[in-house]
């Protein structure tokens, strides 16, 4: 017979915010294992958020450059980021876009505890702009 269990709030007996999971021998953090922050924007036309969790707004800084600003911050610069792209733009080799924090000359961008940069170039290191540009942040929040 399944079970279901219906609450508004969880909290760890230990620690307040911190949940542990276990599967077998395996025990999990379940604090530390969500997404803090992601976010889907528009670079294409006038920048715009699609979709975002935790993401207070976006900055557009040139073509293929962005920042998105935290509305709660992380604790530390020591979190993790990963970006999605799709261009849809067919005059570009969208098949080798890369998105990465350093700029076309390998200029490292901002990473701080509220804000954190984003550069998409194409094969030839030019910056473009993406639709449904997408991006994961994991890591302690303040």
């Amino acid at each position: 017979m399944a079970s279901q269990l219906k609450v508004n709030t969880l909290t760890g007996v230990t620690t307040a915010g911190s949940i542990l999971v276990t599967s077998g021998s395996t025990t999990t953090n379940l604090q530390q294992g969500l997404c803090k922050s992601w976010g889907c924007n528009e670079q294409i036309g006038t920048i715009s958020v699609l979709d975002s969790f935790n993401q207070a707004s976006i900055t557009d800084i040139t073509t293929g450059q962005h920042s998105t600003t935290r509305t709660n911050n992380m604790s530390s610069v020591n979190w993790t980021v990963s970006f999605l792209n799709t261009a849809d733009n067919l005059s570009n080799d969208y098949s080798m876009v890369h998105m990465g924090m350093r700029t076309g000359n390998g200029t490292l961008l901002d990473k701080s505890t509220s804000v954190v940069s984003g550069y998409a170039k194409n094969s030839s290191h030019s910056g473009i702009d993406l639709s449904n540009l997408g991006y994961q942040i994991f890591g302690d929040l303040a």
